[in-house]
Order: structure tokens, then sequence, then C-alpha cells
């Protein structure tokens, strides 16, 4: 279908005033003119679930037209309204406004804007007819009546002018064909179904009402509230336990044996199994795209993360510290973006396709409704649904299961939602946030008990900086342990190491004295001939810990070592010479252990 596409964006705030577009439309755009509307409120899509939108028209003649607009997606917050044969007739300038109705009785005023409609030269003797939007018939009968009452006010100064039986004849003669107006039901003004709303009703004859109440009382071809709140609610394939714990719990064996064949599960193991990549426990969950192909993520009880792959030629897991983010979200983006019909419903799983070709109610009608899959579903699909997982981990659309605002507490907001496994967003400025910009993310929660005591759990999340961290809760003690960030081996490899000022005659070996800072560590490495017991040399104080250190340097010369005291000014010292011949040490050898800093 070809259409005059005309995109509104509409932004949700505190300004009201109406806004002028430069949309034209033209009056032969018959069927084509379309207003598409973005709907955004604080720089992000606004969702339309639950909701009704409405668009009211004013046209120039004083046409009004009040219509449902069609929500194309809601998660996107996207809505468009195609004009009628009618509506488009009404040229001139049009005031126009956008209003959402919520399901829990909220209403709100979207926007206002204009937008013109140009008389095309082929309708140069068009004269459209001005149309009023009328609730109901008790409106129409209320407004007459307004009519007789002005009209009865009137008469009571005809007796100024005429004699007072003259004044009331007539006003019998009004009062009569009021009357015999107001018992007419022959539809005296011609009202027509368009003007009433139903201008898209076919005068068709219906079906009858013993074939509709048969229908209607088929208890195997509909569903029932409850079975579509339920399975609206779940999903086939269960990757969790039936209370939302992980699906398989492994104390021996290997992973890869337990998870090659299952799909995508969610699972926990000891440091008993054998290709455990950690010292202890982790929990994970694993994503199969096909049979022998599989890729997934991991965090032991320590916070640390990893994650897996393997495929059809491969013989095991292949485990990788998570430290690749880019790799891990295309994964995430490619599971998300899918679009296809998975089960491929057809008309001979609902149950018609012995159905014959005869007319009861009218045929688009009745194969409108017998082939509607939302409403019918066959015997294998109610055993499919009722024996798959009901507990979600995204949202309708494959999007978060929840998000947390601006002010909330994200780690609360997960341990409030029990034990489950899920997705979330959370905005940057959220209490407990692991980073100052927003995050996305994976959790679980466990428990041995059905009350939720002794909870325990994981949360995975990336910023949009592509940094990652995670976070680890034990309902026993501490609960949550705090946020730990990955880190990769790209930083270490872009550490930028800078040679150390020399002092009292020390003096480099075959590889400079140098130090480099590494994230909250202060490396050193290099070989040196220096005294002891005076400052040897200096680094800035910003770099080294504020209350110092002492590490062990190995000698050059002979087996021995010496202290190196770094101290909190950045000056460094050698001392506590140790070995078989101190005569015989040449130098020192200063690749010393990492020093933490504060």
């Amino acid at each position: 279908m070809i259409y005059k596409d005309a995109a509104i964006s509409a932004f949700v705030g505190t300004s009201s005033s109406s806004r002028t577009t430069n949309i034209h439309f033209s009056t032969q755009d018959i069927g084509t003119a379309k207003l598409t509307f973005k709907v955004v409120k604080d720089g992000v899509p606004l969702p339309l679930s639950a909701v009704t939108g409405k668009l009211v028209m004013v046209m120039t003649d004083g046409s009004k037209f009040i219509k449902n607009i069609t929500i194309v997606d809601r998660l996107k917050g996207i809505a468009e309204y195609v004009l009628t044969s009618e509506e488009i007739k009404h040229y001139g300038k049009v005031q126009a406004s956008l209003n959402l109705y919520y399901d829990n009785k909220q209403s709100l005023g979207v926007t206002q804007f204009t937008f013109q409609i140009d008389k095309d030269l082929i309708d140069s003797d068009i004269v459209p007819i001005a149309e009023y939007y009328i609730e109901d018939f008790e409106t129409l009968r209320q407004s007459v009546e307004a009519i007789v009452a002005d009209l009865q006010e009137k008469f009571k100064d005809l007796d100024n002018v005429e004699t007072k039986a003259g004044s009331q004849e007539k006003a019998d003669a009004v009062q009569t064909n009021l009357d015999t107006h107001t018992r007419d039901k022959s539809n005296p003004h011609g009202v027509t179904k368009s003007q009433i709303g139903l201008g898209n009703v076919d005068n068709v004859q219906q079906a009858s009402k013993q074939d509709f109440d048969l229908h209607v009382s088929d208890a195997s071809k509909h569903i029932s509230s409850s079975e579509r709140t339920k399975w609206n609610n779940g999903q086939t394939f269960r990757i969790t336990a039936e209370n939302g714990t992980q699906k398989y719990n492994l104390t021996q064996g290997s992973f890869y044996d337990s998870l090659k064949d299952v799909g995508t599960v969610s699972f926990y193991g000891t440091n008993a199994v054998t290709d455990n990549p950690s010292s202890s426990s982790l929990r994970g969950m694993q994503i199969v795209g096909q049979p022998g192909i599989g890729m997934g993520y991991a965090v032991d009880v320590n916070g640390n993360a990893w994650w897996f792959y393997y495929n059809s030629s491969h013989t095991k897991i292949n485990w990788f510290p998570a430290e690749s983010i880019t790799g891990a979200q295309s994964k995430v983006d490619a599971h998300a973006n899918r679009k296809d019909n998975p089960h491929a419903v057809t008309k001979a799983q609902v149950g018609l396709d012995k159905v014959d070709n005869v007319q009861q109610a009218p045929l688009t009608e009745f194969n409108a409704h017998n082939y509607n899959p939302i409403r019918h579903i066959t015997q294998i699909e109610r055993e499919k649904w009722n024996g798959g997982q009901l507990t979600k981990i995204t949202n309708d659309v494959g999007g978060v299961a929840f998000a947390v605002n601006e002010g909330e507490d994200m780690l609360q907001a997960i341990v409030n939602r029990g034990r489950s496994m899920g997705t979330f967003y959370a905005n940057g400025k959220a209490v407990n946030s692991p980073s100052s910009a927003s995050t996305r993310g994976f959790y679980q929660m466990t428990s041995q008990s059905t009350d939720g005591k002794g909870m325990y759990g994981w949360v995975y999340a990336m910023d949009y900086r592509n940094n990652v961290f995670t976070n680890y809760y034990d309902g026993n003690s501490s609960g949550w342990t705090g946020w730990k960030q990955l880190d990769t081996s790209k930083n270490f490899e872009n550490a930028i190491w800078q040679n150390v000022t020399l002092k009292n005659g020390a003096a480099n070996g075959d590889r400079p004295f140098q130090y480099a800072k590494w994230g909250k560590l202060l490396l050193l490495r290099g070989q040196i001939t220096a005294p002891r017991e005076v400052v040897i040399g200096s680094i800035p104080s910003s770099m080294v810990p504020s209350n110092g250190a002492v590490v062990l340097a190995s000698t050059i010369g002979i087996t021995g070592i010496c202290k190196l005291v770094v101290f909190g000014t950045g000056d460094l010292k050698l001392t506590g010479l140790m070995s078989n011949d101190n005569n015989a040490v040449t130098g020192y050898y200063m690749d010393v252990n990492p020093i933490p800093l504060d």
C-alpha cells in the first residue's frame, strides 16, 4: 500500500502549546494520507501498553472528528492514523490533538498541532457538509428539549403583540408539531450510519443465534481468561526448574557432558566438576542455537565471570574469562531481535481443516473468527503450554523484564523479585548502580527453601561504555558482596611504563628501572646497581600507597634477597640484605610483586 506518510514526534512534557507543522495533504489523497506519531518522554520512547489513543480533528468548516489511532509498536511508542475519504474532503487548516487513555482510567494530553488539506484542482466543485461528533441519542434529545424550552420562553412575550388566544393557539400548534416530531421513529433528520459511528458496518445477514451460541459454548475451541493469563506469562521451554532455581545441579562429571544436548538452560556446579574454570562453585546460563552448538556465561561465588562456547566438532567446553563485551552483546542482540514464527501455526492445528464453505454469517466475518489463532487453540498446544515454563525472563517483545528508574534501588529491586531469573535496565542515577551510565544485564536468584529465606544469586551488568560488572548475593550473611568491575588484558598491555629517577649513585643494569600504574596496583621492573640504606631513587607520590610499602627484591651475582622500602613520599630505599656472601652481590632485580594502592 502506498501512503503519504507524515511523521510527527510527540514529546510528552509540561508544554501544551500547539505546533504548526509543514504537513500538506490533498483532497485527492483518499486512503493514502497517513499521520505517524512517535511518542517520546524524557528522551526515550514512551511505551504504549494498556492504552487507547484518540485523535481529535477540528476542520476549517467546523466539522469535528474523534477517532481511535492504530498502535503499530507498543514498545517503541509508534502509532498511526489514515484519514478517511470523508475526512480528507474537508479542505483547509486542521487543528488536531493526540490524547492517551489508560486502562487504569488515567489520561494524558500528548500534543496539539495543525496541518493543511489543500483542495485539488479536480475537486473545484467540492462542498463538504459539516459533520459533528455526537456521543449518543440522549445528547440529541437534550439539545431538542433545550430548543423547545427556549421557544416556550419567547412565547411568553406574545401577549404584547397579539391576543392571548392567538398566542396560545400558535403555542399549541408548535407543541403539537413538537410532539409529532418527538414520536416520529422514521429518522426525520436523515441520520446516516456514518454519523453514529457505524460507517464500516455492512447490511448483511448475520449468523443464526443458535449457531452462534453453539460456537460460543465450545470449550475446546475457546480459552478461558485464566488460561490466557497463565500462557501469556509463560514460555514453553523450561530453562530453570519449576520453582525458578537452576535447572541442572552438578556435583560431579563435566559441564560438557551434562550441557551439550539439553538446549538453553541455567545450571550450577561445584568445584568437583572436572571442567569447572573456577576453584569454587559457580552458576550460569547456556544459550543453544542448534543441537551440539552452544555458548553462555557463568559467575562464581567470588563474583568472577567467564563466557564459554562449543560446537559440533568440539569434545569439550572452551572457557574464557569475561573480557570481551562486544561479542557477548552481539549474541544477546541476535536473540532479542528474532521476529520469526517458531511454532508455524496452521489452520489444521486449530481444528478447522474440514469446515464446509456454507453461508450462515457473512463468509469473510465467519472465516476471520474461525481461523483466528489468538482465540482458538489445539489440544496439543494446550498440553504444550500447560507443560511449559511459566516464569518469563524478558517482556512480551523480547526486551528487559523490568526497569529501575532514577532514585530507585537497583539491587533491592532484584531481591524483591524473589527466586527468579531475568533481565533488567537501570538508569545511571539509580541507587546502588555500578556505573554513572545506564546499564543492562541479567540476574539469577535461587533459594533452597520455599519461603525465599537463605536466598543466593548473582547479577551481571554492562553499561553503554562497554564496562562489565558483577555482584553476588548471600542472603544468610552479608547480602550483596559489592560490585566488581571485570578488567581486560588490554588494560595491562596499555600500561604506561616510566623510568625511575635514580639518586645517590644508583644506575640501571641491562634493563632500566621503571614503574607503571595498572588499576589500583603499582608495578616495578628492571635491574640496578645501588648502595643500601640511602634513597636510591624516587617516583611521584601519586603512584605509591599513602602509608608506603615493603617488598622483596632478588640479588644479582649470588642468590639472596633484599628489602625494597617504598615511602609514601615516593622515595625508594634498599635495606636488610640476606645472602650467602654479601660481597658477591653485584646488583638487584627490581621485578617485585605488584604493590596495592590505597
